[in-house]
This record gives C-alpha cells, sequence and structure tokens, in this order.
C-alpha cells in the first residue's frame, strides 16, 4: 500500500536533525546495510523488518538509482512473518508426539521434551510454508524533512521508526499539533501549552435560554 499504488492515506513524520554533506553516499550504504533479510526456518525469529525497492518488494539490490528520485527518498518498509495456523500446528504435533513416544517407549513426554519437540515441529512446518508479507511506501521528501508513511498502525509506525532511526541516525517525529507549532517557531510551541479549550457548541444553559 503506498505512495504508488492504493491508498493515498498516510502518515506525516518530522525529521529532526540535519542531512550530512555526503548524504547520497552515506544514506544508501546504510540502506543496504539494513536491507530486508528473508527469514530461516532455523532461526527462533518470527518476524523480521528491513528495507527493499518501493517498487517491487522482492528487489533488495538498492542502488542510488532505485532510491532517490526529485528530491525525494523512497523505500519499501517490509516485514515478514510466519503465520502457522493453529489446527495445522496441533495436527502436526499429535502425529509428532505419538511417533517420539513410540520410538522411545515411553507413554508422556516430559515438559522440556515437549518444548524441544514443539520447536522442531513449528521449523518443520515453516519449511513448507512461505511468510506472511506486507510491504508500506515511505517517501522522504529530504528539503522539507517531511516523511510520509503509507501506514496507520501505531505499531508498525513503532516499527519503521526504530529501523529509520538505527538507518540514518536522525530522530522521527509523528505531527502533531505541538510539533507542528514548533516547526512554525519558538513562540508558537510555547504558548500551546496555555491555549483554553474552545467549545463549538452552546453550553446547555445557554441554548435553553435562547
Amino acid at each position: 500500500m503506498g505512495a504508488f499504488r492504493g491508498s493515498l492515506t498516510y502518515s506525516k513524520f518530522h525529521v529532526r536533525g540535519e542531512l550530512p554533506q555526503d548524504f547520497r553516499e552515506r544514506f544508501v550504504e546504510a540502506i543496504r546495510l539494513r536491507v530486508f533479510r528473508e527469514l530461516d526456518p532455523n532461526e527462533d525469529a518470527e518476524q523480521r523488518s528491513g528495507w527493499c525497492s518501493i517498487e517491487h518488494p522482492f528487489d533488495l539490490d538498492l542502488t542510488p538509482e532505485k532510491l532517490f528520485f526529485n528530491g525525494y527518498l523512497n523505500l519499501g518498509f517490509r516485514t515478514d512473518t510466519w503465520r502457522i495456523p493453529s489446527a495445522l500446528f496441533k495436527a502436526s504435533f499429535r502425529e509428532a508426539e505419538r511417533e517420539y513416544c513410540a520410538t522411545n517407549g515411553i507413554e508422556k513426554l516430559s515438559r522440556s521434551q515437549k518444548k524441544n519437540l514443539e520447536a522442531v515441529v513449528v521449523s518443520q512446518l515453516r519449511r513448507k510454508l512461505v511468510p506472511a508479507m506486507k510491504v508500506v511506501d515511505l517517501s522522504w521528501a529530504l528539503d522539507e524533512g517531511v516523511v510520509r508513511f503509507f501506514q496507520q498502525s501505531p505499531k508498525v509506525h513503532d516499527q519503521m521508526i526504530e529501523l529509520f532511526e538505527k538507518t540514518f541516525e536522525l530522530d522521527l517525529a509523528l505531527d502533531g499539533a505541538f510539533l507542528a507549532a514548533e516547526t512554525r517557531g519558538l513562540e508558537a510551541a510555547e504558548a500551546l501549552p496555555q491555549l483554553e479549550p474552545t467549545p463549538f457548541h452552546l453550553p446547555q444553559s445557554a441554548a435553553q435560554g435562547a
């Protein structure tokens, strides 16, 4: 979903910090260090996020031509997650448990045996499945210092912010009333805490007397 297709709904973030003079070279190198890496069935990780091409989620060879366009830095934020259906896991585990007990001449698994067997079953099932993939477009207007992220989920926001700040070594802040005032000048930001709420309707007593 995102900038070039699907919904045009996005969340707006402000980048805090100055761009380095050689930002193009530095950013390309930093992005490549945190490019998406596929999940391994033998690893414990259930989810992994990383950068990919904004146009093709399977394109992980990120060159400057694929990243920069007319003052924008465009990226795909890709997250893969292992999702094993509960019914499939339970059926597979029962079969593995039956075979294990028969082979080892026992009636019931100990707690540690059960835990180890669960890990084996999960690893076997992951080899047969494809991780669920989600890609969200990110477009950074470099001159404005504004990032548009085409996703509304706070959880996904947190994941993206963590990766963004590690990659570019710049802080990212979600747009809001105080931040908007801050970007317009210190005086406006200092005035915000002193503002009083303004009702957009008449009080009930006034309405009855009218």
